[in-house]
């Protein structure tokens, strides 16, 4: 009669305290108590572990529903042997995510097809799994949400959304020039991160020194640049485009 009033507590509290998964799982791990002969401590253990379990895969999954990713490949799936530019040992480095922990800022240069984008969103995956925050934006997306912030007077807001996440990644930079507004609110996005210790993925198809082509003068060209390059791993990434390989090896050839 005691056991099974304390019965009814426990899952009266794990009700109250919201842990679904550890209510769900209690018939069941006590069960398998008294079958293994647990001790209680034990017991309370798997309970737990069922919980804190369940817990971080719901956060994980929310994350990855705010992150934005394009796609989902992970940094196993990368082609390392069509891409030799790229140095399996220094990803194997980078996937640890102490760069995270060290505010450092990750860049990824090369022409276009050569798999920054799929490095980006691989350490975004690994950073997801460890429970980290991430935002993904292309620079096209960038450029069309600050001027709909803008027109709305929403530029703080959208400012905040972006300085939140643990990471940011800014896809793409290089493809087109910014203007004056909109460079210089990719200065305050980098300059506020840097304060912050805050880590930034880029890639881009423009070498640092053709950055000057992209954004409106030279001066914001060096100040963005000596913000991003301070704390920095660059890879810069030769080779051909998986894209072009893919058609050419289908018997297309490009025009």
């Amino acid at each position: 009669m005691e056991a099974e009033l304390a019965y009814k507590r426990s899952r009266t509290s794990l009700e109250d305290l919201k842990m679904t998964s550890a209510l769900e799982a209690l018939e069941n791990i006590l069960e398998a108590g008294r079958v293994e002969g647990l001790a209680p401590v034990q017991v309370l253990d798997r309970l737990l572990e069922v919980e804190l379990s369940a817990r971080h895969d719901r956060r994980v999954g929310t994350n990855l529903k705010f992150a934005g990713l394009p796609y989902r490949k992970r940094l196993e799936d990368f082609d390392f042997e069509a891409q030799p530019s790229v140095d399996p040992s220094l990803i194997g480095r980078l996937a640890t995510l102490r760069f995270i922990e060290e505010g450092t800022n990750i860049l990824l240069l090369g022409p276009p097809g050569v798999g920054k984008t799929a490095l980006a969103v691989g350490l975004s995956i690994k950073a997801l799994e460890a429970g980290h925050r991430i935002f993904f934006i292309a620079c096209h997306d960038l450029v069309a949400r600050f001027r709909k912030a803008s027109r709305l007077g929403r530029e703080d807001r959208f400012l905040t959304a972006l300085l939140r996440p643990k990471i940011l990644i800014l896809d793409e930079i290089g493809y087109t020039p910014l203007e004056r507004p909109e460079g210089t609110f990719l200065f305050e996005v980098i300059a506020k991160r840097y304060e912050r210790r805050k880590s930034i993925i880029v890639t881009s198809n423009k070498s640092w020194g053709a950055w000057g082509e992209i954004l409106p003068d030279q001066v914001m060209t060096a100040a963005i640049l000596d913000r991003l390059l301070h704390r920095s791993i660059t890879i810069n990434i030769q080779g051909e485009s998986y894209r072009l390989r893919e058609h050419r090896q289908a018997g297309f050839t490009p025009a």
